[in-house]
């Protein structure tokens, strides 16, 4: 089987060369990340007992393994560096942010929050994410108004807002490390779209079936559009694996709705009922990321060949 994974075929060929296809293949790759994070995460809450204080050890030590991930990849190429930072990146929120607010829930007893008519919405846990949202938009200005940040929505938020001359110009010649980047990018999209989606489903501010939430999701929807669109133009695979975290991290919201609307039902929440499904999603995961970790790169400039 190892012989016959994707690189070594023409069709591996073909994607490598085409920009269209290598930026959509990254895509549905860190896409399919999302999934495994849930069960993941949905296995260490609910195989265990709140009080089994060993689950929320273990998540400890498994985020660390993530900070680990990220140092070893900042002298990385582009694309190596740029995956390890995500791979990282994914072990710090699922194990330190999902699973901690999950420990401070149960034990702080955090009430669940419930629609008028009793149904509940959301988790002890959703309201720990709910209220982080102060330091998420303090820590966000903080990095707004650092000169060689990169983000590209916050230099577009910076370019409207009249705040290039306050902040300096960026320093000639840095190289930025690309495993710290993509780790960064990874947490605040992830950590800004799970804040901005329980704000508009918590029926104390609007609701999920709310009118707002309905409009709402779909300027979000045409967004994800969107960024697909400027995913197929990076030319770059490390370009394009960070790209894509954040393109990614907007769209997955598109799931997570129509799922809380019963549209679908999300089977990477119930690994017990639909393991076949979940070994799945893990293979493909799993083929797809060596195929991208194996892009060959430049010995000089670190970074893959443009792609036409």
């Amino acid at each position: 089987m190892s012989e016959m994974v994707l690189e070594r075929t023409s069709i591996g060929r073909a994607i490598r060369t085409n920009t269209w296809a290598m930026a959509l293949l990254v895509y549905v790759f860190i896409t399919l990340q999302k999934p495994l994070s849930h069960m993941y995460v949905v296995t260490m809450i609910y195989m265990f007992p709140p009080d089994f204080i060993w689950k929320y050890v273990v998540a400890f030590f498994i985020g660390c393994g993530g900070i680990v991930l990220i140092y070893k990849g900042l002298n990385k190429d582009e694309v190596k560096g740029s995956l390890m930072g995500l791979f990282g990146g994914i072990l710090v929120w699922d194990s330190w942010f999902e699973m901690g607010m999950d420990f401070f829930e149960h034990r702080n007893s955090i009430p669940m929050v419930k629609d008028a008519a009793g149904v509940p919405t959301l988790l002890g846990s959703h309201v720990i994410l709910e209220m982080s949202g102060i330091f998420l938009l303090a820590t966000l200005l903080i990095t707004l108004f650092q000169k060689d940040m990169r983000c590209r929505m916050l230099l577009w938020i910076r370019k409207n807002l009249g705040l290039r001359e306050g902040t300096g110009k960026p320093t000639q010649g840095l190289k930025p490390q690309t495993a710290r980047v993509a780790f960064n990018e990874y947490l605040y999209v992830t950590w800004f779209m799970y804040v901005f989606m329980i704000l508009l489903i918590d029926p104390r501010i609007a609701g999920l079936h709310h009118p707002f939430t309905y409009a709402i999701s779909a300027a979000v929807f045409c967004w994800s559009i969107y960024l697909l669109y400027k995913q197929t133009k990076q030319n770059e695979v490390g370009l394009m694996i960070r790209y894509a975290i954040g393109a990614a991290g907007v769209a997955w919201y598109n799931l997570e709705i129509i799922a809380l609307w019963d549209w679908m039902e999300e089977f990477w929440v119930r690994p017990d009922k639909y393991p076949i499904a979940c070994l799945i999603t893990i293979g493909i995961f799993a083929l797809m990321a060596r195929f991208v970790w194996l892009t060959p790169v430049s010995p000089e400039s670190g970074k893959s060949a443009k792609i036409d």
